[in-house]
């Protein structure tokens, strides 16, 4: 709206014999040519006249057209509106002829006329809207005015900025300016800030996958571990010849006497194939890391061939999947196996690397199969401990009437026989134990990936631990070393002496010393079970 505010001189004492401290009577001009002004009434009776621009005020007693709209009398401290003869004047969307006029009151001038507000303001020299009343206008003013809608929206934001920004008290003003200069302050600096944060952290990333190894071969590893349909294809023959010496092993073991069978028959039973996955996001947006797609959908590669990564985007989440071994240790769902299969992100300085940049990791999947039970069960982690590489997983599903494996109370002596049961090399031993036929299904399947395949080879019976035999070479208070064969996917499993008890969890693998292996001693998982109760 328009903002011109008329005001005649008048004396600090008395206004045309009104008193000073008496509210000041005006008219505001909602629609019309002069829209968002203001005129004093004079405390004496005038005319609303026709006139080019809408409606003059005119003092009763001066010579005008004898055509008028009506006539306002004063009244005590107000004024009261007569219609002349054969004129129409609504009032609050009531037709009238004599009303006695309130402060806020709508004044129509006939049939689509001009439209006015009756307002009594506080005395003072200058006439000064509430922030109430000057929305108040302003929306009546979109109600009246015959504009197209868009042409009123627009109408009403300009003339609502200009009413708050010229016709309110001068305090408000500069209320509402300091408010404004914070809020754009504020604004600006958060802007700069997260773009900064933004920018430096991407920076970051970007800095560390050129310049760094360890994101660049981490990228890299899990693109060489996704299976495809032509892996499936070479993956038998492959796998057939690496793990020919394990799988000799494994069957001058079951030659063996029939005790060390039924033994590892049974823990085979309450062995537990684990599959993970993990990722790592930002912990101040809890934006995931993820891969950066180009134009055509597909990820782009850095310099060295890899899938660069980014925060930013609808890309595919960056994901880590991993294989490892548990066993059931009670009834109540637990699961015995070590820390780094439960929080993986800290047993390699690749994932160590880019926690450093200030990303968290975050589990997206945790789940166990056991030997003849198709359907795949939840993990959470219950407890780990900070004293040796053991952790309890918590399982909820159906896991038959499987027994928990006893831990021995015995220590282990250097010389004693020991057996490793688990699922070294993950998905791929278990693929190189299964027929062509079955290979061949899976690659005619559409779903090919690190969980469709261990669900199919669940199904069809495939999922069984490897088990092998060992001397133990040395005892520490910190570890229990033996020449068992095992790999990664292995660690977690259950080291048994002959008398069927664990003795040790399977935690890492010394190939520097001629294959040598580390157990965790089975007092550490002791420790934590009682801890964990």
């Amino acid at each position: 709206m328009n903002t011109a505010t008329t005001s005649e001189s008048e004396s600090t004492e008395s206004v045309n014999g009104r008193s000073s401290l008496a509210p000041v009577p005006a008219l505001v001009h909602i629609s019309g040519i002069r829209r968002g002004t203001t005129e004093r009434l004079p405390g004496t009776t005038v005319r609303i006249d026709p006139a080019p621009s809408g409606i003059a005020l005119v003092a009763a007693d001066e010579s005008a057209e004898s055509q008028h709209y009506a006539t306002l009398h004063p009244n005590g401290q107000t004024y009261e509106l007569a219609v002349a003869p054969e004129q129409t004047v609504w009032v609050n969307g009531e037709l009238v002829q004599n009303r006695i006029l309130e402060s806020g009151d709508l004044l129509e001038i006939g049939e689509g006329g001009p439209v006015l507000r009756y307002r009594l303001y506080s005395p003072g020299d200058k006439i000064y809207k509430s922030p109430h009343e000057a929305l108040a206008d302003c929306l009546d003013c979109f109600r009246h005015e015959r504009r197209s809608f868009p042409g009123r929206i627009g109408l009403f934001f300009i003339a609502l900025t200009r009413e708050l920004t010229t016709q309110t008290s001068m305090r408000f003003r500069l209320t509402m300016m300091a408010v404004g200069i914070i809020f754009i302050t504020m604004l600006v600096l958060t802007t700069i800030l997260l773009t900064r944060y933004s920018f430096d952290l991407e920076g970051r990333l970007a800095k560390e996958q050129t310049r760094v190894s360890e994101l660049t071969r981490l990228v890299k590893r899990v693109q060489d571990e996704a299976f495809d349909r032509q892996e499936l294809v070479e993956m038998r023959s492959v796998l057939e010849s690496d793990l020919s010496q394990t799988v000799q092993r494994v069957e001058q073991l079951e030659a063996r006497p029939a005790a060390v069978s039924r033994i590892i028959e049974a823990a085979s039973q309450s062995t537990v194939f684990i599959q993970g996955s993990f990722g790592f996001e930002d912990p101040a947006s809890n934006r995931p890391l993820r891969l950066l797609l180009g134009p055509e959908g597909q990820p782009l590669r850095g310099r060295q061939g890899t899938a660069a990564v980014t925060l930013e985007g609808d890309g595919p989440i960056f994901e880590i999947t991993y294989t490892g071994t548990a066993f059931l240790v009670g009834v109540d769902g637990q699961l015995l196996s070590n820390r780094h299969v439960a929080l993986p992100w800290e047993s390699e300085d690749s994932y160590k690397g880019i926690v450093s940049l200030g990303l968290k990791p975050v589990m997206h999947r945790l789940i166990g199969y056991l030997p003849g039970i198709e359907e795949p069960f939840d993990l959470e982690l219950q407890a780990a401990s900070d004293q040796a590489d053991v952790a309890i997983l918590r399982y909820s599903g159906a896991t038959g009437q499987r027994l928990p494996l006893k831990l021995s109370i015995k220590a282990v002596m250097p010389g004693d026989d020991v057996i490793v049961i688990g699922y070294p090399t993950g998905i791929r031993a278990l693929m190189a134990r299964t027929g062509k036929s079955f290979i061949d299904k899976l690659a005619a399947r559409k779903d090919i990936d690190f969980w469709s395949i261990a669900q199919q080879l669940s199904r069809a019976g495939h999922i069984k631990p490897l088990a092998t035999r060992g001397i133990v070479g040395q005892v520490t208070s910190e570890a229990v070393v033996y020449d068992a064969e095992t790999t990664g996917g292995g660690s977690g499993g259950p080291v048994l002496g002959l008398s069927g008890e664990v003795v040790a969890v399977n935690a890492a693998i010394l190939p520097e010393f001629g294959g040598s292996n580390l157990g965790v001693p089975v007092k550490y998982v002791r420790e934590l079970l009682a801890r964990s109760r």
